[in-house]
């Protein structure tokens, strides 16, 4: 019959399970589960005040120049800047600000912008798994919570055209590095992949030869005769694990092939969809030329 293929799954985030056995098919069902829980943990709450407070912004705005102003930040943030990942947050918290300021926003669209923005990253960083679309949602129904008054569900701090310009930065900037950021912030996962047969005899463990004393020069010669029989039985056990490693190879190489085209499949339709997504926001926003927000490049 067909054989078994376990995943040992290891991974380096948090409530890590080390040495556990999963077949592929549980383990992609725990892949959707974690994803799943991840997105229900962010729901769209009132960004207005929570990080950035106006005594926060009066700081920001009275900074000489970018190296101040970076300095402000990491303070109030409680930002490492000799960490590289930090490094990169500040980056990114900075050119929040500096948008911010080029669309003159008052305070209170300053302090809500920058933690709607803060909280889209941490949902990015939340899981290693693909998780792009949820994201994006999450971005909009935050926009939609800040840009309608209907208190106490929403509450109107931005216009029309702001939440345009937003959708547009967010767009040409984060998004459009979204997989660097999960690469840099998200835990790494290790797959270990191992075999189990049925019916397969256990593999013996490797024994240390005993040491054996030097012969007397007089018994070499009626010593030599009984030892002409272990090469014979080195050779067919060498012979039989032989066979058994192609026969793993073999089978491990189909499951591998199959494994491989399944992910390659899924990756593409997600690709796919999120392709037709961002052409559709960029068809509605005006972006179809490939047209940028000036001064939007992040800073290096």
């Amino acid at each position: 019959g067909r054989e078994d293929i376990w995943v040992v799954v290891q991974s380096s985030g948090i409530n890590a399970e080390y040495g556990e056995f999963l077949t592929f098919q549980q383990y992609f069902k725990r892949i959707n589960l974690r994803s799943k829980m991840s997105q229900a943990v962010f729901e769209p709450r009132m960004c207005v005040w929570n990080d950035l407070t106006s005594e926060h912004l009066d700081l920001i705005y009275s900074a000489s120049n970018n190296e101040n102003t970076l300095g402000v930040l990491a303070d109030i943030c409680k930002i490492d800047q000799s960490d590289i990942k930090q490094e990169i947050l500040l980056e990114f918290y900075f050119h929040t600000i500096q948008f911010a300021k080029s669309r003159e926003f008052n305070y209170a669209q300053t302090s809500a912008l920058f933690t709607i923005m803060k909280n889209v990253h941490n949902m990015c960083a939340a899981t290693p798994y693909n998780n792009n679309e949820a994201v994006y949602a999450y971005f909009k129904q935050l926009l939609v919570k800040h840009s309608l008054q209907r208190p106490p569900y929403s509450i109107g701090v931005f216009t029309v055209n702001q939440v345009q310009a937003i959708t547009e930065y967010a767009l040409n900037t984060y998004f459009r590095h979204f997989s660097m950021y999960k690469y840099a912030f998200t835990p790494k996962v290790r797959v270990d992949i191992s075999l189990h047969y049925d019916g397969a005899p256990p593999t013996p463990e490797p024994v240390a030869p005993e040491p054996q004393e030097e012969p007397a020069p007089a018994e070499v010669t009626e010593e030599v005769a009984p030892e002409e029989d272990t090469p014979e039985a080195e050779e067919a056990e060498t012979e039989e694990m032989k066979q058994l490693r192609e026969m793993i190879q073999t089978v491990m190489g189909n499951e591998l092939k199959t494994l491989q085209g399944r992910l390659e499949k899924m990756i593409s339709e997600q690709d796919s969809k999120i392709s037709k997504q961002v052409e559709a926001l960029e068809e509605s926003s005006g972006l179809k030329g490939g047209s940028k927000s000036p001064g939007n490049k992040k800073k290096k």
